[in-house]
This record gives C-alpha cells, structure tokens and sequence, in this order.
C-alpha cells in the first residue's frame, strides 16, 4: 500500500500541461517531494486531449475533461489505443410500416437521430443510457433504453433475451450473453420478480399485455450486465411496442493517442514503471468520477481538480507492478 498526498512529507502536486508534436494537449498531474530534480517515490498522470489543437490555441478543457472511462491499454505496435468506437443500432418495432417514425438518443449528449438504424459514434468509452423512441400510425408512441456498454473493462460482459408468448398469458424467456453467469434475476414488469441460476425461465401473467422485461445477470467475477425488452402475450392486439438491438463495431484508429493516458510510477530505488509499454489485461481502466474548477497553480495557470480511480499495470522492463488505487489530483490547462 502506497499513500502520496500533497502537503505531508514535503509532497506537492504539481499540475502543468504540454503540446506534443501532434499539437495535441497533454495534461499532467504529478505527485512527488518538491525542490529535487531527480524524485524517487513519486506518481504522474497524462490525460491526453481528445482533439489536435491549433499551436497554443486554447484546450476545450470542459470536453477534454469529462466525467468518464479514458484509455489506458497499449497495443503491441504501441500506437494510440482506441478512444472513439463505431455502434450499430437497429430498431426492432413489432408493427413494420413505412409511416413509423424513430427517435434515438444516444445518451451522450449529441444530437437526436431520426432514422430507423443509424451508426453512432462514442468519443469516450463508457456506459450509455441509448433510448428508443417510435411514432407508430394512428398516434400510439413506444419507447425503451438500455445501457450500452463501449470500450469498458467489462463491456464484454453482455447479455440479451428472446421472448415466446406460449398458451394463454405465459410467456418464455431464454438468456443469452457473453461470458458464463452464475446468476439471473428476472424483473417480470407485474411486480414480480424471479433469481434463479437457469437462463431459462417461464412466467405466466394475470391479464393480457406488454409488459417491460428486465435482465440483471452477474457472475464469480463481478461482471454484471443488464437488458430490457417490451414483450407481448400471445393474441394481445393493443398498442405497439418497441426495442433495439446493438452491436460495437470495433475502435477507429487512433494515430495520435487521443484521450490516452500514460501512468509513470518511480519507486523508492528510482525505478521507473510506465503502463503504455506493456500489453495491459482486460480489466484495466482510468476512470474520472468528477471534475472540478480548481485555483491557478504556481505559473498562475487554471487547473482541474479531477477524482480518478485507476486499475492497470505498469512496466518498467524486466518487471511489472499492478496499480490499483482511487485519489485526486490537478492538472493546468491553457
């Protein structure tokens, strides 16, 4: 276990920023004992920015620093790892009519596409609420959201479900994913729910309807993954309904390391470790939970004060050390 915290021990957390030869803006947060040139014990944090710069323009610091899951993974030619990954959604509506109209949001603050099966895509990885709306003829509107999961430590973790309406009011539901699950819990949309370790359940419903269906599976390792789909009895003939299918195109190529970040820890014996010249587990992640305005640092520039958790591990040649740990640091911006 490793503590550093500005303040005690004469550690300072020196926060700067730089333009690398991209003219993309590395932001840098260090945690090491001030008036030393060559620091032992200490840790630095580069946020990559998410866009090329004009040479000493300003950074859009608001959107380069956001909330959200940044990469930390280095491929083994060691070019930027992907950050912006390509979805495609198909809207999956249970009356096909050339009249319909489709509304998505994308849960990222973008703009609301209006066709029926669009690509998106996510600058960030992250968990997205994706929300699907459709106008069907005669007036009657059907909506549904799920989380969709890109570029996450357990984004492969996934799962779906089919649905068949069987005799009278039951209806059957069979579990599919990524991974093995040791548990399913089933939220029937009555009020009733079921946990069991089968994907395959049946349910039997009082009345005729649609009802909102919802999958929360996990297993040994703490992978959890959720899904929702609006299902019909059979012979119920009322309003319309809708759902969405997903599918992660991969990451696009990411030449000048754009929201990546690089972890340097030097230990007590001026060891340096570094996480982007090892091939990093899939579980790796750098996480920003919050963001704040901070006051100017010493150059008199303005700095952000960000909560981060981070789980990777860092190299240093002959040997690997995992991080895993939570804090805050401050990083300057032009």
């Amino acid at each position: 276990p490793v503590k550093l915290q500005a303040g005690v021990n004469n550690y300072y957390m020196f926060s700067s920023f730089k333009q690398d030869s991209n003219l993309v803006y590395n932001f840098l947060g260090e945690l090491k004992p001030g008036n030393c040139n060559y620091c032992n014990s200490k840790i630095k944090f580069q946020i990559n920015d998410y866009v090329v710069s004009p040479l000493n323009g300003a950074a859009k610091i608001d959107s380069s620093l956001a909330s959200n899951y940044y990469s930390i993974k280095a491929d083994s030619a060691q070019s930027g790892t992907a950050t912006a990954y390509t979805v495609q959604f198909t809207a999956v509506p249970s009356i096909v009519d050339s009249t319909e109209t489709y509304s998505w949001d994308f849960g990222d603050g973008s703009s609301i596409d209006l066709t029926a099966n669009p690509v998106h895509i996510y600058s960030h990885p992250g968990n997205y609420n994706v929300c699907l709306t459709i106008g069907y003829p005669n007036g009657p509107v059907s909506s549904i959201c799920n989380e969709v999961k890109v570029g996450v430590p357990d984004a492969a973790c996934s799962v779906t479900f089919a649905d068949s309406a069987l005799s009278g009011n039951t209806i059957l539901l069979t579990a599919y994913g990524n991974g093995i699950p040791s548990m399913y819990t089933w939220d029937f949309g009555d009020g009733t729910t079921s946990t069991t370790n089968s994907n395959t359940t049946q349910h039997q419903y009082t009345s005729l309807g649609i009802y909102k269906v919802c999958l929360q599976t996990s297993d040994g390792n703490g992978c959890s993954s959720r899904v929702c789909k609006n299902v019909s009895t059979q012979n119920f003939a009322g309003t319309p309904f809708t759902n969405f299918d997903y599918a992660v195109q991969g990451g696009n190529p990411n030449l000048f390391y754009l929201s990546n970040i690089i972890i340097t820890w030097t230990d007590s014996n001026n060891n340096v470790y570094v996480s982007n010249t090892v091939s990093q587990p899939n579980e790796s992640y750098f996480q920003i939970i919050s963001v704040e305005s901070y006051s100017n640092n010493a150059n008199g520039q303005p700095t952000k004060k960000l909560h981060i958790k981070v789980k990777c591990d860092v190299y240093n040649g002959t040997n690997i050390l995992p991080i895993i740990g939570e804090g805050v640091i401050a990083v300057s911006y032009r």
